[in-house]
């Protein structure tokens, strides 16, 4: 990606497409944060935004801004995440850009827990985080995008596992993965693997813990000569 990046800002810069060099700005920060940099790669990113914005340029500033919010979720910055969100969906509704509205929603979410995390409010957050998940796959199943209702689906199931609601966990994202006919090495479904493969295992636990607590307790009796 790196080298097809390279190669467009030349070209870019060659023929002076201004929207697709801020776009590039962006790109590249991101490519950064990716590689561990990610300090370095946010501000390339606000920059590149910062520039998209003074040229007068609205497109793809929804999924962009999500790359912000998810950026600041691997450096621990929930509310700047949640900000960048809200941002988002706020351009979304002023421009009829809706078709990243479900990865935002989902990473609301996934702010939402882990700002909680952060913060050890005795609010509890899981209602909140679930509203939001739900949402997502609403969406993304009203779109048709199949990708995004995987991701959300994998968010909530993770959310109800932590709840006990194994059965429920399994069941939505079960039904969502059978959906996929490739792609087995991508790093989204590997991970929805991951967590079905958990799911199943910690169940069949469940039911043998269970089986052993119906079994009968063992009457054991002490010998006496008298008898």
């Amino acid at each position: 990606m790196q080298a097809l990046e390279d190669e467009a800002q030349a070209r870019d810069t060659e023929h002076g497409f201004g929207l697709l060099l801020t776009t590039g700005v962006i790109q590249r920060g991101w490519l950064l944060a990716e590689r561990g940099r990610r300090d370095e790669g946010l501000a390339l990113m606000r920059e590149g935004l910062a520039k998209h914005r003074e040229i007068g340029g609205v497109v793809l500033v929804p999924p962009f801004l999500a790359l912000v919010a998810e950026v600041n979720r691997e450096l621990g910055r929930p509310a700047e995440g949640l900000s960048a969100v809200a941002e988002a969906l706020m351009i979304a509704r002023q421009c009829g850009q809706h078709y990243w509205e479900a990865e935002l929603r989902r990473l609301a979410g996934v702010l939402t827990l882990q700002a909680q995390g952060i913060s050890g409010r005795d609010a509890d957050p899981t209602g909140e985080a679930e509203s939001c998940f739900l949402l997502a796959i609403e969406i993304a199943r009203r779109q048709r995008a199949r990708w995004f209702e995987l991701r959300a689906a994998t968010s909530l199931s993770r959310l109800w596992a932590g709840q006990g609601n194994l059965k429920e966990a399994h069941a939505l994202l079960s039904g969502v993965y059978a959906w996929f006919t490739e792609g087995w090495d991508t790093a989204d479904l590997k991970e929805a693997k991951s967590l079905l493969d958990e799911l199943e295992t910690r169940t069949r636990r469940g039911r043998a813990a269970s089986r052993l607590g119906r079994l009968p307790r063992r009457v054991t009796f002490e010998w006496s000569p008298g008898w």
